[in-house]
């Protein structure tokens, strides 16, 4: 708000007195929409590399000025223009929050008063209140959890130890209650042949590398690190109290077992299909095929009702898994579970215990170079256990009202533009474009906020910050899980409104973008629409498009998981996804891995639908509501949408994790989500007047949406 103009009175003399000097006027009070678009527009020039080709690289024309004066913050293992400049600006009015929360936890009521909120919404705003000063509180006590030391974990930590083999699902299912890993996971959503109702889904976990294939390769670097892999899972044994030697020898066994299990997971981009993974069984069922895994045990400890089917992710991989379990001692299993739950609360742990996890995953695995500071980890599992409601408090303060208007108006250009394309695709039929047509109306977009967000009331915090990391851990467990056979609820959100992210979610036929991320430079209202539109309105166009991937398009406009497709359209899409999986796979990454295109199909392909919808959608606008003024004399509006749309990836990376990205994630690297796209898209080799020959010019355009 402006700061009110003081009134000047004049006041008058006698008449053979001086004339005063007339008071000088105020400076007028700063127009901060005018600021920001100058910031915006300086910080835009000072991203590019003006002297660079844009029909060459054009990662390098937009992103080079970043790319040679970023430096990776010591405390990251990457730095981006966009998500980690609002993540870091995001953490930092987070942190604010907690501090005052931590201060004084029974201000609730008061600082509810202060936002306007009024009712039940304050009276849940002064419960979160509490529950985030005194969580924040536990964890910043540093000399509380030096004192705390290993206690809280000895109950877990002997019930371990009294394990047999016979009791491994009844273990592993108390484990995984309190968020500790285990050899499988558990989530729970929408059936995918039944979404208004929540199914239970079981997958392969169980590694302690980000990935099978860091167990499977033999070259140098991916052997110094399952060296110093092992090492890691001794030290944290001998740190518990085993023996030196003993804790050799048990990290050598633990890795031989976890190698094992590797071999026999399923590769990521075998996982992306719905189709594949989508198999219902009952748990007794299950359970037989596995005898030795104690699956109905394990359902029983976790809380997980047995009287519904669940979902396997492959009914072949339990079997081998109770194979592997049932050939493998039982001071083995007991070691690795001992160890997960050692490695899995290292954070909060005396210090020494998270630096060693941090020498290990952060330096070695990650490539960063220095641990975050205290407050910043804090604030991150404040966010990760009570999101909700830091996000209660977030929005409240940092959500303008005129934001969600706009951004769903941006979404309604996006989304009429998506419809109006669906006539220029040839390889549609009549039937199926009006289907196509059907579930793009039929989405639901949710901005900003939740209608409802969760309620943390029953959650009670244990006495120390490990405990209380355990007792938050067993409340989300027990509220997800107790879902499973329940309607599905059409108001749930999957992510935190602080968070800086977007999804799509299938199930629900819906869109979501939290307040978090419609910050600037992805989004403000007082910045020109070509910038919005080139940066979140490709988030918007990207996530509309993930509804039509090669997954997305598997599910019908209820969400239900069925073919809607005629067959011969069908394997059209099939013949056009093929083009964008072999263009992407040719793509050289870190070291010698290349983009596996198979894993990052349909994030390609939502990247070439992104940005496509992103100009149709800009050019409506321009139609309807004319052009605005430039943000920079350099670029025409036109240019500035792509410069805009590539500053979103801007990014700096260490090399490990990139090599870690390139073979975990369905993402491609940055400069690929750049130059991918445009190499395919006609408009941009207009706009920047490249021709045939060009590297920004495919000779073969792969074209889906």
């Amino acid at each position: 708000m402006s700061p009110l103009l003081p009134l000047l009175l004049l006041a008058c003399g006698p008449k053979d007195a001086p004339p005063e000097a007339a008071a000088e006027a105020p400076a007028p009070a700063p127009d901060p929409d005018a600021e920001l678009r100058a910031e915006s527009a300086r910080d835009l020039l000072a991203a590019m590399d003006l002297t660079a080709d844009p029909c060459s690289d054009f990662y390098r024309y937009a992103c080079g000025g970043f790319m040679d004066h970023t430096e990776i913050p010591a405390d990251q293992a990457a730095w981006s223009k966009s998500f980690s400049v609002i993540t870091e600006r995001n953490r930092q009015i987070l942190k604010e929050l907690l501090e005052q929360a931590a201060a004084d936890p029974n201000a609730g009521a008061q600082v509810a008063a202060e936002v306007g909120l009024t009712g039940a919404d304050a009276e849940a705003a002064a419960r979160d209140w509490s529950l985030l000063g005194g969580f924040y509180g536990q964890c910043m006590d540093e000399a509380a959890v030096e004192t705390a030391g290993m206690a809280p974990l000895e109950p877990v930590l002997t019930a371990i130890a009294k394990a047999d083999k016979k009791d491994l699902g009844a273990t592993l299912g108390m484990l995984q209650a309190q968020g500790l890993d285990g050899l499988w996971s558990v989530g729970v959503f929408g059936d995918l042949k039944d979404p208004d109702t929540n199914m239970a889904y079981i997958e392969q976990a169980g590694l302690g590398l980000p990935d099978r294939d860091y167990y499977l390769k033999d070259d140098e670097g991916s052997v110094a690190l399952q060296v110093a892999y092992r090492a890691y899972i001794a030290q944290l044994l001998e740190m518990s109290g085993i023996d030196a030697a003993q804790a050799k020898k048990d990290a050598d066994d633990i890795y031989a077992f976890e190698k094992a299990l590797a071999q026999l997971s399923l590769p990521r981009d075998e996982l992306r299909d719905p189709e594949k993974v989508y198999n219902p069984i009952t748990i007794a069922e299950l359970d037989k095929k596995a005898p030795h895994l104690g699956i109905a045990a394990w359902a029983q400890a976790i809380g997980l009702p047995t009287g519904k089917a669940v979902s396997a992710h492959d009914l072949g991989w339990y079997p081998a898994l109770d194979k592997l379990v049932a050939k493998t001692d039982a001071r083995v299993l007991r070691r690795q579970m001992r160890f997960n739950v050692l490695s899995g609360m290292a954070n909060r742990l005396p210090d020494t215990w998270g630096q060693a996890r941090f020498d290990f995953y952060g330096k070695q695995v990650l490539g960063q170079q220095a641990r975050k500071d205290r407050w910043k980890r804090c604030t991150d599992h404040a966010n990760s256990v009570l999101g909700d409601a830091l996000g209660r408090h977030y929005v409240a303060r940092h959500f303008a009202g005129d934001s969600k208007d706009i951004a769903l108006e941006m979404v309604g250009f996006i989304t009429t533009s998506f419809e109006g394309g669906l006539t220029d695709l040839d390889w549609m039929d009549e039937g199926t474009r009006t289907v196509a047509a059907e579930k793009a109306e039929g989405l639901t977009n949710k901005i900003g906020f939740p209608e409802h967000f969760e309620d943390y009331s029953s959650m009670q915090l244990g006495d120390s910050y490990a405990s209380a990391s355990l007792a938050a851990a067993r409340w989300h467990t027990a509220d997800e899980l107790s879902k499973a056979g329940q309607p599905v609820d059409p108001t749930e959100w999957f992510m935190p409104a602080t968070i800086v992210n977007a999804y799509y979610n299938p199930l629900e036929n819906e869109m979501v973008f939290p307040a978090g991320i419609l910050q600037p430079p992805f989004f403000h209202r007082a910045l020109p629409a070509p910038a919005n539109y080139g940066a979140i309105g490709m988030v918007i166009g990207h996530e509309l498009t993930h509804g039509f991937d090669d997954s997305g398009r598997k599910f019908d406009k209820t969400g239900q998981m069925t073919e809607w497709w005629a067959p011969e359209v069908a394997t059209r899409f099939e013949e056009r996804a093929q083009c964008v999986e072999k263009q992407y796979s040719e793509y050289p990454a870190a070291g010698e891995v290349m983009v596996n295109g198979k894993l990052t199909l349909g994030e390609n392909i939502a990247d070439l639908g992104g940005i496509k919808l992103a100009w149709k959608a800009w050019k409506a606008y321009e139609a309807q509501h004319g052009a605005p003024e430039p943000l920079v004399s350099e670029l025409t509006n036109d240019q500035l949408l792509f410069v805009a749309y590539a500053q979103g990836w801007c990014t700096e990376m260490s090399p490990e994790l990139e090599k870690m990205l390139v073979l975990s994630d369905s993402h491609s690297p940055p400069r690929y989500r750049v130059n991918g796209p445009l190499q395919n898209l006609p408009t941009f080799h207009e706009v920047f007047q490249c021709e045939a020959g060009d590297a920004m010019v495919r000779e073969d355009i792969c074209e889906v949406w």
